[in-house]
């Protein structure tokens, strides 16, 4: 009894030993999480202290540019600090200042503009072709030094300049301007004051995507084929201007096409057609600066940055613009084109700018079309007419050297049976070759199916 008694004691001292070990146990393990738990808690502070601060510095800087960095997407176009940098940068060579344009517009607004395309494939099958080479009596006489279209032909640009109004369109606005200039130049009489409809562009064409960009050149052939009303039968809308209907009370007769259009690179040449029949389509790589260019002659700033548009990162292709070329000049030694913007009267020179050459212009692609005058069509039907006859020349002179050659083959067959040897030897093939053909012209012109450039 006493040894049952004894054995339950130590029995319970042992469970009491095993109770006071596990309360141990659990109280190690509570004193460690509780450890961590305030090893991340701490942390979790100090990363919100630091992203604090980062909020802090960001708008007590109010999104403003550093002095000589990069824009922030959030940086006003019309930033003061930043017009100011630029116009030290300057160094009086031009002049910066704000614009209505861009009247609480961001960095991170003008990447998002879709801006226009170029095409790369310049003389292949079914794209645009380069203009024909200057022949030697273009290359006579001497350039002007300055040439400014407006001074030569003012009643062709009493329009207002385009405010494109937040929407990419500028290859639609560069485009019909253009043509329009060289219809009034063409006949400043009949057609002064003209002024043709971007916003059919930008409504008809299947190839157009309104205000979120065009082809520079992907526009010509809409105009070529189908031909462009007058401003006021189709206005401009800017942005939301897709959703214009393509209608309008106009008659097909208002129309204005172009006949032909061409890529041209050469800059004596260009000077010479923009003086001959008038502006030129021209696009740019954008730059930051440039959206704050007041007046004198532009070329981009230390630090300047070009703008990248957002839909095209995965190429990283800078932002082009489409402006119109209506002259040149020369500037204290620096060379520049003469360009009209679509980003109204309140930007630069009036709504004009000076650009120095070789600076974001791209010289090696102008657009140049050429509008469908009666002048035109009689030198094209004349320039056809002239090619027919010399693919009929072409086929008359081949069909009378084959008819040549025959007669030859066949008086050499007689000789060689009259000789006895026969026509039809071995030999007859291989001896045919050195027939005495020299009195056959090999060296003529285009075959009967050649192609003729226009």
């Amino acid at each position: 009894m006493v040894a049952h008694k004894e054995k339950r004691e130590i029995a319970k001292q042992e469970k009491a030993k095993e109770m006071e070990a596990a309360q141990h146990a659990m109280s190690k393990r509570s004193k460690k999480k509780n450890q961590a738990v305030s090893y991340y808690v701490w942390i979790g502070i100090v990363v919100g202290i630091v992203f604090l601060c980062l909020v802090l510095a960001f708008v007590d800087s109010g999104g403003k540019r550093s002095k000589g960095g990069p824009a922030p997407s959030d940086a006003q176009v019309n930033d003061a600090s930043y017009i100011h940098d630029v116009e030290e940068k300057a160094g009086g060579n031009w002049t910066a200042a704000a614009s209505d344009f861009f009247y609480k517009t961001t960095i991170g607004d003008m990447k998002s503009w879709s801006g226009v395309k170029i095409s790369n494939m310049v003389d292949m099958p079914g794209a645009v072709k380069s203009c024909e080479k200057m022949d030697d009596s273009m290359e006579g006489g001497v350039l002007k030094t300055h040439y400014d279209a407006r001074k030569e032909y003012p009643q062709c640009f009493k329009r207002p300049v385009y405010n494109s109004m937040n929407c990419s369109s500028s290859y639609a606005i560069a485009a019909a301007s253009a043509l329009a200039a060289r219809f009034c130049i063409a006949d400043p009489e009949k057609d002064a004051d003209l002024q043709l409809s971007p916003q059919q562009i930008m409504s008809c064409d299947k190839k157009s995507r309104g205000c979120k960009g065009g082809g520079i050149d992907y526009v010509w052939p809409y105009i070529e084929n189908r031909g462009l009303y007058p401003e006021k039968c189709l206005p401009y809308a800017g942005k939301g201007g897709k959703e214009v209907p393509c209608k309008t009370d106009c008659k097909d007769s208002d129309k204005h096409k172009a006949i032909s259009h061409c890529v041209m690179g050469n800059a004596k040449q260009l000077k010479r057609d923009i003086e001959t029949h008038g502006p030129v389509v021209a696009p740019l790589y954008l730059f930051d600066d440039f959206l704050i260019y007041k007046s004198g002659v532009y070329s981009s700033t230390e630090g300047a940055k070009s703008i990248h548009s957002w839909h095209y990162t995965a190429r990283n292709d800078p932002n082009i613009h489409a402006v119109m070329v209506l002259g040149w000049g020369k500037h204290q030694g620096t060379e520049y084109w003469l360009v009209e913007n679509s980003w109204g009267t309140g930007w630069g020179e009036d709504g004009y700018a000076r650009i120095a050459r070789k600076s974001i212009l791209l010289e090696h692609y102008m657009l140049v079309g050429y509008p469908e005058t009666p002048e035109a069509i009689e030198a094209k039907a004349k320039a056809e007419k002239e090619a027919a006859e010399r693919r009929e020349k072409a086929k008359q002179e081949r069909a009378e050297r084959d008819e040549i050659i025959k007669q030859k083959r066949e008086a050499w067959a007689k000789q060689q049976e009259a000789e006895g040897g026969g026509a039809g030897g071995a030999d007859a093939g291989d001896d045919a070759d050195d027939l005495d053909l020299d009195e056959v012209n090999l060296d003529d012109t285009e075959t009967a199916g050649g192609d003729d450039e226009l």
